[in-house]
């Protein structure tokens, strides 16, 4: 039974009371009224004997007086009165005495309405009225206390009955009272218990689902909110802790910039010079005789222009990262790219002991800086390469398109990721390369993750666990046929 009911039915209960209490007090007040009827009315008609009893000591005087037509006429008043009180009290007592006075009175008019009045006779008759009068009002007195006895008996009856019926109302309104106090008041001191603890953003506390219908719904319903403010609450912390990141990334990255500025400037002219003579070196090697000595001259000498040019090559980019460079942007095949990579890669002395595989499900285009998008794949793909064992580590690059969308994963069966490390893995100087021959500067995940923002596009790391390989994904904007 819910609530509201038990209000209603306690509140009907009371108002029950209430209509017990008033109907006692009128079958209680009918019954005085019934007891008291009869009272009245035996002291009227007992006021109509002793009115006859008097006419008669009155016509007793009148014949004393030799005054017949007087003692007639007090007769026949007598005879009235006694007659009246027969009719009245006939139902109530016998009427033996009242009628003893009555044949009486009737005897002593008829010895005075004889041819020749006898007003000895009458008187003599007349006198022996006093003794049935005196029974006819004893008789009246006890059915008179009769009745008062029982109106009496009646009224302490009705006094009980009230009595009784107003201490089990008071009774039941305090029991239904307290009940309902603790039915109501407790439930509400958990609510506002319950209330302080969000509040104070402590979440983790539920209310008890007991009690009445309505406060158990009301206790789902508060402990539903809780759960999705603590989602939200949580929600909440997770996104200002990605954002505390991503500025602390940022941060890092503009130091990186600046650090590269400097680094680029710094190392850019003995590079030109290295370059220089080794072109120098080239050129009078070319006019020597000994040809083994000029071939192997030649092919060092080259080496050393090709990785002068290199490092040449690499401050430039990490100038132009330090500038924020986002120029010679153009509709680019990323598949095409990703396969360039793929055999320098592959070529690599390191990791020819490693599979590397690629997979496309049709054209990757999109507009990038293909230089940059070449930095990018070749820095997740060697960093796969290292992640995984020789003999036994495969690479895969596979591409898709999704939703407007260009996507290029790099996975490897390598050594994983924790949940401490994908949080940290793009962050600047941040390295942990459990296969690595030797430790990285934690620059290149850093630098991929802010050539793929400033494209516009979204890069994401993922890992089972330690030991369950890893995989970076790459989006970007698709160019469509007409968009190229």
């Amino acid at each position: 039974m819910s609530l509201k009911q038990k209000f209603l039915w306690r509140n009907w209960g009371l108002v029950f009371g209430l209509v017990l209490i008033g109907a006692a007090a009128l079958w209680g007040l009918d019954g005085l009224r019934r007891q008291l009827s009869p009272v009245l009315q035996g002291y009227a008609d007992m006021g109509e004997i002793q009115q006859a009893q008097n006419l008669i000591t009155s016509t007793l005087a009148a014949l004393k007086d030799a005054n017949t037509a007087q003692a007639k006429d007090l007769l026949s008043r007598a005879a009235g009165h006694v007659t009246k009180f027969i009719a009245n009290e006939k139902d109530n007592y016998y009427m033996t005495s009242a009628q003893q006075v009555l044949a009486r009175i009737t005897e002593a008019q008829a010895a005075l309405a004889a041819a020749t009045p006898d007003p000895a006779a009458a008187a003599k008759v007349l006198q022996t009225t006093d003794q049935p009068v005196a029974a006819t009002i004893t008789i009246c007195h006890r059915f008179i206390e009769m009745q008062q006895r029982g109106a009496a008996h009646r009224l302490m009856i009705t006094i009980l009955m009230m009595a009784g019926v107003i201490a089990g109302t008071v009774v039941a309104g305090a029991v239904t009272s307290i009940v309902q106090y603790r039915e109501v008041m407790a439930p509400l001191e958990r609510l506002r218990a319950g209330v302080r603890r969000l509040a104070a953003a402590q979440f983790n506390g539920t209310l008890e689902e007991t009690g009445e219908k309505e406060f158990v719904e009301l206790a789902v319903e508060f402990n539903r909110m809780a759960a999705e403010l603590e989602s939200f609450y949580r929600s909440l912390e997770e996104k200002v802790l990605t954002k505390s990141r991503e500025l602390v990334r940022s941060e890092r990255l503009a130091s990186v910039g600046f650090l590269a500025a400097g680094v680029s400037h710094e190392i850019n002219n003995p590079l030109n010079i290295i370059s220089g003579y080794a072109e120098l070196s080239l050129k009078r090697l070319a006019s020597r005789a000994d040809a083994d000595a000029v071939t192997d001259t030649v092919q060092v000498l080259q080496v050393i222009r090709d990785e002068a040019f290199r490092c040449k090559e690499i401050t430039n980019k990490l100038l132009s990262l330090a500038k924020g460079d986002s120029g010679n942007r153009a509709p680019l095949a990323l598949e095409s790219v990703a396969r360039e990579v793929a055999v320098l890669a592959g070529g690599l002395r390191d990791y020819t002991d490693r599979c590397l595989e690629l997979k496309f499900d049709g054209p990757l285009d999109v507009v990038a800086n293909a230089t940059e998008m070449k930095q990018v794949f070749l820095n997740l793909t060697v960093n796969a390469l290292q992640s995984v064992k020789p003999g036994e580590g495969r690479v895969l690059i596979e591409g898709r398109r999704r939703d407007g969308w260009v996507e290029v994963s790099v996975c490897d069966n390598g050594y994983g990721m924790s949940p401490d490390s994908l949080k940290q893995v793009f962050e600047p100087f941040y390295t942990r390369r459990p296969g690595a021959r030797t430790p990285g500067t934690g620059l290149g995940l850093s630098i991929t993750h802010a050539i793929i923002e400033s494209h516009g596009g979204r890069i994401r790391a993922e890992s089972a666990g330690t030991g369950r390989g890893s995989r970076f994904t790459v989006e970007l904007p698709a160019v469509t046929k007409e968009g190229a």
